[in-house]
């Protein structure tokens, strides 16, 4: 109840609606077709003409790492298959045997779950594991892009804001760099093929993902990855354990509020990941480290040498000639 009046007495209260919105938004197009990049960034852009014609040219300028990182994703499909050498599948797989097989009877952990959803077969447990590995892996398409709009638009943290984008962006070019240098095989791969080198047309690309489709007798995942993913040797760094690590950082790094709650979501991230087949528990570690490096790129050598010389300080000197407190400056 505290919590509704604050909103109802907060000066700002129709940014907490209109994020409110769209995260309604995003939880119900999840629900029915399973959002992607280009959903939810369709969606911010027509939220931000709503605001207005400087906030919505300001998004364009904020948001433009993100547009930067799907055209190189998208270039990715149409030259990958062509520029992709020998493909790394032992070596990750007795690494992943190596330090975790003691634990699991001998089998790597994503091995082990597999054979644990044999035992659970037709059961209600088995469905509803399926449903929520599926919701958490899925999220990674959404909840970047959500936290970005609530660091630009709902807090109008734009310092944070572009720290956030500029460390997700140089992890995404940091991993694509490693996808053409290192391409390594998923589980699935092991699971389905063994270690022979990849020879025509895969199939299994969606992991346990396709339990799900069963489930509903569609083929949506097994559509989407075989679709959406334009490198299926693209497991070493885990993007999807990447970014609920990110995300959750900066969100607790903003509100300093509910850590072990946020800890929920990049832990269910990394359990579908593993569970379904699509990581081992060395990609997700190897994913943490570049985010480290990452932001460290970002922070002391972006922030100090691009954004504080060429647009904060710009941006002070023009609202000083204008004479706006500089306190007003976002």
């Amino acid at each position: 109840m505290n919590i509704i009046r604050r909103i109802k007495n907060s000066p700002n209260k129709w940014k907490i609606y209109l994020l409110l919105g769209v995260i309604g938004y995003f939880i119900i197009i999840n629900q029915i077709i399973h959002i992607r990049p280009d959903h939810a960034f369709l969606a911010l852009v027509l939220l931000s003409f709503m605001l207005g014609k400087e906030k919505a040219k300001r998004f364009l300028i904020d948001w433009s790492p993100f547009v930067i990182w799907w055209v190189l994703y998208d270039i990715m499909r149409g030259i990958v298959d062509n520029l992709r050498g020998f493909i790394h599948i032992s070596g990750p797989y007795k690494a992943e045997l190596f330090i975790f097989g003691r634990f699991f009877g001998n089998k790597i952990p994503a091995f082990w779950l597999q054979n644990f959803q044999n035992h659970l077969d037709g059961s209600f447990l088995k469905d509803v594991l399926d449903l929520i590995c599926a919701n958490f892996y899925t999220l990674h398409f959404g909840a970047p892009l959500l936290l970005a709009w609530v660091l630009w638009h709902t807090t109008s943290d734009r310092r944070m804001h572009y720290s956030f984008v500029y460390t997700f962006t140089v992890l995404n070019v940091l991993a694509l760099i490693t996808f053409y240098v290192y391409p390594s095989a998923p589980p699935w791969y092991v699971f389905q093929y063994g270690f022979e080198q990849p020879h025509g047309a895969l199939y299994g690309v969606a992991g346990s993902l396709i339990n799900v489709d069963k489930m509903l007798k569609v083929k949506f995942f097994t559509t989407l990855w075989d679709n959406m993913n334009p490198n299926h040797f693209a497991a070493i760094p885990s993007l999807h354990g990447a970014y609920p690590v990110l995300i959750v950082y900066y969100l607790y790094k903003k509100f300093k509020r509910y850590p072990l709650l946020l800890f929920i979501y990049p832990a269910g991230t990394w359990f579908a990941a593993v569970y379904l087949n699509h990581h081992y528990i060395i990609d997700l570690i190897i994913g943490v480290i570049y985010i480290v490096v990452a932001y460290l790129i970002t922070e002391k050598l972006l922030f100090p040498y691009v954004f504080d010389k060429l647009v904060f300080k710009k941006r002070i000197l023009n609202h000083q000639k204008l004479k706006i407190p500089e306190k007003s400056v976002i």
